[in-house]
């Protein structure tokens, strides 16, 4: 059960997380605070879509 918690929360949050990190750094105008914002939005991929995708399995299979 905490495996399934981790999937399904944890990781989610921590999604959320960096698009909203994402965000900010490419509000910034400084070229050094934009180029973060790109390891933020791969960060959150990784972390958003396994559990995306195991909820549109779970629906579709």
């Amino acid at each position: 059960m905490p495996a399934i918690g981790a999937f399904f929360v944890v990781l989610p949050v921590l999604a959320i997380l960096s698009f909203t990190a994402f965000a900010a750094c490419r509000a910034q105008r400084p070229k050094a605070v934009r180029a973060l914002a790109y390891p933020f939005l791969a960060l959150g991929l990784i972390c958003g879509l396994p559990s995306a995708g195991a909820v549109v399995m779970f629906v579709f299979f």
